[in-house]
């Protein structure tokens, strides 16, 4: 079996946390990032050179300071599909706004949209 990471970037470090337990609830051996930066997750993801050897799934928030999910999705389009295609992004927001979830689920870089709070249930239906 492939490996597993989860990348959490939400500005919001107890959201974070509660999602690093749900992982862990439902993937005990899986290596856990987070970033409260999304700039930094970025700069961390084009520099890896551990992506290849394991499936990342990216948990990305819509509403973060610095750049949105959305610049992060458009920066993420311009890296080499070498790097685009070890990781699966999801965005995960609180947003219940119908325009957020149809923009995830038509860009071609997004797998879908998760609604916040993540859960062990919600965990297990991505893999």
């Amino acid at each position: 079996m492939i490996p597993l990471r989860f990348i959490i970037i939400d500005n919001d470090p107890v959201n974070n946390l509660l999602c690093g337990l749900a992982i862990k609830d439902a993937v005990a051996d899986a290596d856990i990032l987070d970033f409260t930066n999304p700039l930094k997750a970025f700069e961390y993801i084009s520099e890896d050179k551990e992506s290849k050897n394991r499936m990342n799934i990216l948990l990305l928030d819509i509403n973060l300071p610095i750049w949105s999910g959305w610049d992060f999705v458009d920066y993420f389009e311009k890296l080499d599909e070498k790097i685009k295609k070890h990781f699966k992004i999801y965005m995960l927001s609180s947003s219940i706004d119908n325009n957020d979830k149809q923009r995830a689920v038509e860009n071609k870089n997004v797998v879908d949209y998760i609604e916040k709070p993540l859960t062990e249930q919600k965990v297990s239906s991505l893999l």
